[in-house]
């Protein structure tokens, strides 16, 4: 099975997760290190990107396991 990459996919999850932030009127949003999260994907530390792309791992992962059911 050929799934996106992952990179390209936690790019836009992040970008979705700030959309839903944005509708909800949240302008700034920091990580508990004081990283500011609302900005591109691309100007992310490797740490906060890491996080975006274990849930698209996570999401490719049961979609592997659903495909083999």
């Amino acid at each position: 099975m050929h799934l996106p990459d992952i990179e390209t996919v936690s790019a836009k999850v992040h970008e979705a997760w700030m959309e839903t932030k944005r509708a909800q009127g949240v302008t700034s949003r920091k990580s508990e290190t004081g990283e500011e999260l609302m900005v591109p994907y691309e100007q992310l530390s490797e740490e906060m990107k890491e996080l975006d792309r274990g849930t698209v791992r996570a999401v490719y992962e049961a979609i592997r396991a659903a495909a083999e059911e």
